[in-house]
């Protein structure tokens, strides 16, 4: 069933709830204006049910849209290009500041885990797992010049036109690592013992690896996985501008500080 999607105070609502509130979907304003309830009600739906700036992904069985691209600051946050994590704090701390999916956005770096959290809630969604960011990413090219992985910084979302995922999203392989949410406790991912530093040679259902080895592997693309058998890390997913042949669907951060805010980090949304 269509559902058409509206937005108050960033939050993200589907018409079946609209209608519990006793609001006709007749009675939305169209202007934008705030003098009222109805006038912040703003519809936003793009592509098949999806608000604007999303895309859906019919084998998500635990979501239903995801950002086509790589989140950028939006237009009410004081800091549009953040340098550091403080200016992403200073967003964070202005309520009207909401993450922003769309074509030639400038990627939003310097920001934890936890920081990328905040802002998908702002706007109703969330991070993906691990395992999610896998079935968003399938199908990203992996060659030389389709993704942004051998330049010298990030480029807009959606510049690299080839860089799309058999689903249609940009951007999953390159550009910026992406946040997921899944931790590493001691080497240990999801119940299993992650394999030695190295080239992905085997992966299970999500995405990630099971076996690695010393030698870069053709089916994996000579895709990388980063890890640390103790400690407590993060998972990052994708590659970025400068990882090179070690970029790809496969390619795994798996010994980064949840805390990390650097300039090779970014993040996505979905619901």
């Amino acid at each position: 069933m269509y559902m058409k999607f509206l937005r108050i105070g960033g939050v993200v609502l589907g018409a079946l709830l609209i209608t519990t509130l006793g609001i006709s979907a007749a009675d939305v304003l169209t202007n934008g204006t705030n003098g009222s309830m109805l006038g912040q009600l703003i519809s936003s739906t793009e592509q098949g049910g999806c608000p604007s700036g999303m895309i859906p992904i019919a084998v998500g069985q635990t979501f239903s849209c995801v950002d086509m691209y790589e989140v950028s600051a939006g237009e009410e946050c004081p800091n549009t290009s953040p340098k550091h994590n403080g200016e992403t704090q200073e967003n964070i701390n202005m309520l009207e500041c909401l993450a922003s999916s769309e074509e030639g956005g400038a990627p939003w770096t310097h920001v934890s885990r936890e920081q990328a959290k905040v802002l998908c809630m702002r706007s109703g969604k969330r991070l993906p797992t691990a395992s999610e960011w896998y079935i968003i990413a399938i199908g990203t090219p992996d060659i030389d010049d389709s993704c942004n992985t051998h330049g010298r910084g990030i480029t807009p979302s959606g510049a690299s036109e080839n860089c799309r995922s058999a689903s249609g999203v940009f951007d999953t392989v390159g550009n910026v690592w992406e946040w997921t949410s899944d931790d590493v406790i001691e080497g240990i991912y999801a119940g299993r013992l992650l394999p030695e530093e190295g080239y992905v040679t085997q992966v299970a259902s999500d995405g990630v690896a099971t076996i690695s080895a010393i030698t870069p592997s053709e089916q994996f693309a000579s895709d990388y996985i980063w890890s640390q058998k103790t400690g407590a890390y993060g998972i990052l997913r994708g590659g970025f501008y400068a990882s090179g042949e070690d970029s790809g669907v496969f390619s795994i951060q798996a010994k980064t500080a949840p805390t990390a805010a650097t300039a090779a980090i970014g993040f996505r949304c979905l619901f």
